[in-house]
């Protein structure tokens, strides 16, 4: 079973690496890893509103948060979906001209997680995109890797399990919700989890 998210948005761009050296005191901010982990803990609880405090409206698409969690508590309700162990690893700030820190983070994460359909749950991983917004690290993009060079990239350490080519997912909701999407009932659901296919990754 793969997690698969209703907008995967935005590619996963590069990030020029700098040397330990030139990295300024400012690569090392704390904050996007924590603001990715608070997110996530608070989704795992099912505190909806408390989730939405580390999103930009680009996750919500503008809905006010009343909305927004009401529509996170329907998607987890139809499809059962349990979050299980959370991984989040160190931050990647972009530096420009290798001294300054860009206003921006990629952050990875393993995610384990199970649906109706998966009641074992399965593994994904993930690259948050974060931005520094008002003076807070919030969540702008969340991106799945199915590739196995991209998710070597980012998770070089991991085993990377084998992915059925015709596993079905249910879509979970706390990714970006399209505004066409906001009356999801079970036929919504239905759809979603058509099978997909993906090449199989190896697991060395």
């Amino acid at each position: 079973m793969r997690l698969m998210w209703l907008v995967v948005c935005c590619a996963l761009t590069a990030v020029h690496p700098v040397s330990a050296e030139e990295r300024p005191a400012c690569a090392a901010d704390p904050g996007p890893r924590k603001a990715v982990e608070a997110f996530m803990q608070a989704m795992k609880a099912r505190q909806f509103e408390e989730a939405y405090q580390y999103v930009t409206a680009n996750m919500t698409d503008g809905r006010p948060v009343d909305g927004w969690a009401a529509l996170q508590k329907k998607m987890f309700d139809l499809g059962g979906v349990s979050i299980g162990q959370v991984d989040v690893r160190d931050a990647t700030i972009e530096v420009v001209d290798g001294k300054t820190c860009a206003p921006r983070a990629k952050v990875p994460n393993v995610l384990r997680a199970g649906d109706v359909l998966n009641t074992q749950g399965s593994v994904e991983f993930e690259v948050y995109d974060v931005v520094l917004e008002n003076g807070k690290w919030r969540i702008d993009a969340q991106n799945s890797l199915y590739q196995e060079d991209e998710i070597r990239r980012w998770f070089p350490g991991d085993v990377i399990p084998k992915f059925d080519q015709t596993r079905r997912s249910f879509l979970p909701g706390w990714i970006r919700i399209p505004k066409d999407l906001g009356n999801i009932d079970a036929g919504t659901v239905a759809k979603s989890t058509q099978p997909a296919t993906t090449p199989a990754l190896s697991d060395k």
